[in-house]
């Protein structure tokens, strides 16, 4: 066992760079550099608004992004895919028409089509990541934020994510933000139903004291029979922020959430019963039960809590951020076995960012420690253990990262961008009836990034970098000699351009990436067992991830809104002693998705009152499901309508209708090493089935 202890050096430098800087700044107080934002707007230090957030995006040399939800809210806004389907460089693919997805940024977690990783997920700036990485996406409601902060791969530095994945933030507005009240309800077909509703709002200074509050609190419901059987899905979230201005200089901000969600899982399907009806739930038979049809069993049942603190102090040139998480994280989950959970994870960290001359320098501390005591049962496949359990496990973890950031102004249109991170993983399990699940590991990196943005014209930017990458193995991906028990590493290399034109009539805006990234150890996940109900994951020596990140708008006349996202990947194994150069699985080399608006009637909002038009998604090509590439899944295209009206400032409505040639087709599907070999072969289901025909009609109301 390999046990490891902390290390002072990186912590001595970061707090050294912090002190030189700041005493080099007394004497030197041009602030050449204030093309860069580093502060939120005036209205709140600690929640940047959306203006913000766009104008940093330009600071960042790689694939980055901001989503605007209020784009998102002229449809259905239920699932993960609503939110992010036309983000550019996103990969997302609903599994039942439920919060659960498959999600994947740069083949991040390529082959895993559930509990995800491979990407730092925030809500406010904060993780809701188990400690050693896992994600579940019920922990969020999209629904109760303004914008998502997408930023892809090692452009992720400012959160401490180096992963291959980046992050994606989900921003919460705050009282300045959004000063209203909200209400929004959805219904449509196959039992769904939605009510959300906010109110946010900004007090009157203290009298005494001088300090000012906000405060901004969401509250939902969903419930859905699903398109398949065994898909009943039903949550409750609440989420809340409240700040406290006590000067201009300074403010704290505290996050509070709540999350109660009960899923059905309806398994996989074969290729015969996806073409026949693929509303079933899977036909898998244990004895005389069928799993997948029994209502207690195959599920999961999550309950989360949160709360979190980050406070914000401006000192002349220097911000100063300090941040503090907590997290608990239930769960029920009967599969093969009874699983039953309990997660807690805590961490926070501790941010400085000061103006010096043509120079932004960052540095951070940014600590996480978790822990998940779990058992896993025998089960009779109806949602009840028949025995104790097999295996009672602790699994610990502990994360330490620091970072330190140069942006260099080397002219007016040029900003080099110089930043050097370590990353310190340790993963231990200790399990008090199965010794073979222990042990003790230690991993660490120290990951560099270099890139360049230029501005052709106040709109319009190129950028450049290269970049290291690095992600600890998570819990049940390491210990022994079938399973990931090395750090997942490599380099990015990563061009691109953004920005906006106006030619007559004519509105165009674009954000274009090419990435290629060269990894060693990547984690792939595969069945294990012939019906994939079990799944183990590895480290692949070599494999190399390429692709175009490309998102696309166009409006004419100010009537015609067209959006796009094109998504081209090409991923595969390197010199592999099985497989040679074959397709990594998982991905389909294309995917396109988009919408074409017709908007008329009366101005509300900025522009025209009532929209209408096509959407549609296409993936024209077949995509392998296995490192054999021998099975691939076929090729599709679903098309959609959308239309609705602002009545007012205060009334909306919209209807969203989808997959409107109720195409059979399946969305994602399962990975094994080879389908046709008789080991690995299984029993065919390995098909996850788009939704069918369906339609969504909303209504929402503001309230000053």
């Amino acid at each position: 066992m390999k046990h490891t202890h902390f290390s002072l050096s990186p912590l001595a430098l970061s707090l050294a760079l912090v002190i030189s800087t700041g005493a080099m700044a007394q004497t030197n107080q041009d602030n050449s550099l204030n093309t860069v934002v580093i502060t939120g707007k005036a209205d709140s230090l600690t929640q940047s608004s959306i203006e913000t957030a766009k104008d940093s995006v330009k600071a960042i040399p790689g694939g980055a992004s901001i989503v605007d939800l209020n784009q998102v809210r002229e449809g259905r806004q239920s699932t993960w895919s609503d939110s992010l389907g036309l983000a550019p460089g996103v990969f997302i693919q609903d599994r039942f028409g439920s919060e659960e997805a498959r999600i994947s940024i740069r083949g991040s977690a390529l082959s895993r089509t559930y509990h995800s990783f491979g990407t730092k997920v925030m809500q406010d700036g904060v993780p809701i990541n188990y400690a050693d990485g896992f994600f579940d996406m019920q922990t969020v409601d999209p629904n109760a934020s303004r914008y998502v902060e997408v930023l892809r791969g090692p452009n992720a530095t400012t959160y401490g994510a180096t992963t291959l994945g980046g992050a994606i933030n989900f921003v919460a507005p705050t009282g300045y933000s959004s000063p209203v009240s909200l209400v929004r309800a959805e219904v449509g077909s196959f039992g769904y139903n939605k009510v959300f509703g906010s109110t946010a709002g900004v007090g009157k200074a203290n009298a005494t004291s001088g300090n000012v509050w906000d405060y901004y609190v969401a509250g939902s419901q969903t419930k859905q029979d699903g398109f398949r059987d065994h898909a009943d899905m039903e949550n409750q979230k609440v989420l809340g922020n409240v700040g406290v201005k006590v000067s201009k200089d300074i403010e704290s901000r505290f996050y509070v959430a709540a999350v109660r969600s009960r899923t059905q899982l309806p398994g996989y399907l074969t290729k015969d019963e996806l073409e026949k009806d693929p509303s079933i739930a899977s036909s898998q038979k244990v004895g005389a039960i069928y799993p997948y049809r029994e209502d207690a069993n195959r599920r999961r049942d999550v309950d989360a809590q949160r709360v979190a603190n980050k406070t914000t102090v401006r000192d002349g040139n220097t911000i100063y951020e300090f941040a503090a998480y907590s997290m608990n994280y239930s769960l029920w989950h009967p599969i093969d076995s009874i699983i039953e959970q309990n997660a807690k994870s805590m961490g926070g960290h501790l941010k400085a960012t000061r103006l010096l001359d043509q120079h932004q320098i960052s540095v951070a501390y940014l600590p996480s420690v978790g822990s998940t005591k779990g058992t896993a049962k025998p089960t009779n496949n109806q949602g009840l253990a028949t025995g104790p359990a097999t295996s009672n496990y602790d699994q610990q973890s502990k994360n330490d990262s620091f970072f330190i950031e140069d942006k260099f102004k080397f002219s007016e249109r040029t900003t080099w961008i110089a930043a050097l991170q370590y990353d310190r993983a340790n993963r231990k399990v200790i399990d008090a009836l199965l010794a073979s699940n222990n042990y003790d590991y230690a991993f660490n990196q120290w990951s560099p990034r270099v890139g360049v943005t230029h501005d052709l014209t106040p709109k319009n930017q190129v950028f450049a970098s290269v970049s290291r990458n690095f992600e600890a193995p998570m819990f049940g991906t390491a210990g022994n000699s079938t399973t990931a028990f090395k750090p997942q590493t490599g380099t990015t290399f990563e061009v691109g351009t953004r920005g906006e034109a106006t030619y007559d009539k004519h509105q165009f805006g674009w954000d274009a990436t090419f990435y290629r990234a060269n990894l060693s150890n990547e984690f792939l996940t595969s069945c294990s067992n012939a019906t994939c109900t079990t799944s183990t994951t590895t480290n692949v020596p070599k494999t190399m991830h390429q692709g175009l990140e490309l998102g696309l708008s166009h409006l004419f006349d100010k009537k015609v809104d067209t959006r796009l996202a094109l998504l081209y990947s090409d991923f595969k194994f390197v010199d592999n002693a099985s497989v040679g150069n074959n397709t990594l699985p998982g991905f389909p080399p294309v995917i396109v998705r988009g919408e074409v608006l017709y908007r008329f009637g009366e101005q509300v909002g900025g522009k025209p009152s009532t929209y209408m038009g096509p959407k549609f998604e296409w993936v024209p090509s077949k995509a392998p499901m296995d490192y054999a590439n021998t099975v691939y899944n076929d090729s599709y295209a679903v098309l959609g309508f959308k239309a609705g009206q602002a009545i007012d400032k205060k009334w909306s409505w919209f209807l969203d209708a989808r997959n409107l040639t109720d195409k059979k087709y399946a969305a994602t599907t399962n990975i094994s090493a080879n389908y046709t070999a008789t080991a690995t072969a299984g029993d065919g289901r390995r098909y996850y089935p788009g939704d069918g025909r369906s339609f969504y009609v909303g209504v929402e109301a503001k309230f000053d």
